[in-house]
């Protein structure tokens, strides 16, 4: 959960907030600019932002939803957005707890245009005793089991390895869906500075100082070569040879295949740090030599397909495959 979400939930029903709702059918039909313009979010949405399958004669553009979330009109405002399936109203702790479990629902756009939108299981509420939770325990949250993703064939196996096949696993959002934003103002937080951990911290940064230009300099070059390799294929091309010979020496690149299905690969790129200051990732997905579909940078950690590499046959975060963590973060 985001520190802004655990905010707005924390906040009950001290101010009142302000909702938007935008059924799901006013928006069929409209571009990636003109679903954002009705729905308050963030301008230019473009293919760099999906997942885009080309197959069989036509492209398909997987958004997730959160790329249309509403942004905050003032800089003391939080926003959270969700797919609603049943129209609800009021401003209950509940409901908002319904919506963030639907915010991994993708609209997909078939030749620029918005054909359907498809809501993502519903997330189970997570268990709490009230008490807050340690490092072992969230450690043990983060590797366990989790619940069969629609977007590979079976748990463990890599991710859109049947391409556009995918939409038939994925729940088509029922007639009456909305996207729903609930905003309100946000109070300022206060932080009441402790000269002895302001000292602990000033000391830790001293000793990682010297290694900052190292770093600055490695992000710089995964992100020009990196970037340079990932933009050098498109969906639909093909690559003239096997996944591992495109690869070649390329640093920063790897390219795994399942022994289930030996005829698909992912290569996976290590590009730039985001906003967030962790290495981004580029995806191919290969069938023999031709590029199925691409994502990059944060559309391949909001659409789940990088975590998803990064998957036992439990469906549990496993470091089997190389660049994985124990936890289930990749890097190339």
């Amino acid at each position: 959960m985001s520190l802004l979400v655990a905010v707005f939930l924390a906040l009950g029903l001290q101010a009142a907030a302000q909702e938007t709702r935008t059924p799901v059918a006013d928006l069929i039909g409209l571009t990636p600019t003109e679903v954002g313009a009705r729905t308050g979010a963030a301008p230019d949405a473009g293919p760099g932002d999906a997942v885009r399958i080309a197959e069989a004669g036509k492209v398909l553009d997987l958004y997730p939803v959160r790329r249309f979330w509403r942004q905050p009109a003032r800089a003391d405002e939080g926003c959270l957005t969700g797919l609603e399936m049943e129209h609800a109203e009021g401003d209950s702790i509940e409901r908002r707890r319904a919506l963030m479990r639907r915010t991994g629902a993708l609209m997909v756009f078939e030749d620029g245009r918005l054909s359907g939108v498809y809501a993502e299981p519903a997330l189970p509420p997570a268990p709490s005793t009230g008490a807050p939770m340690t490092t072992r325990e969230m450690e043990a949250q983060m590797r366990g089991p989790r619940p069969p993703s629609p977007l590979t064939v079976a748990p463990g196996r890599l991710p859109l390895s049947d391409g556009s096949a995918v939409l038939a696993r994925l729940e088509p959002a029922a007639a009456g869906a909305a996207l729903v934003s609930l905003c309100r103002t946000v109070p300022p937080r206060t932080y009441r500075s402790d000269p002895g951990t302001d000292l602990i911290w000033g000391l830790v940064g001293l000793t990682v100082l010297p290694f900052v230009p190292f770093q600055q300099a490695e992000e710089a070059r995964a992100d020009r070569e990196g970037g340079a390799l990932l933009a050098s294929a498109e969906p639909g091309a093909d690559l003239g040879t096997t996944a591992e010979d495109w690869v070649g020496r390329a640093r920063g690149a790897r390219v795994y295949r399942d022994s289930a299905d030996p005829g698909f690969a992912i290569i996976a790129i290590k590009l730039g740090s985001g906003a967030d200051t962790a290495a981004k990732v580029g995806l191919l997905g290969v069938r023999g030599t031709r590029v199925v579909w691409k994502v990059e940078r944060e559309a391949a950690d909001q659409t789940g397909l990088r975590a998803l590499v990064c998957r036992d046959d439990a469906n549990r975060a496993t470091n089997a495959r190389r660049g994985c963590s124990g936890t289930g973060f990749l890097v190339p």
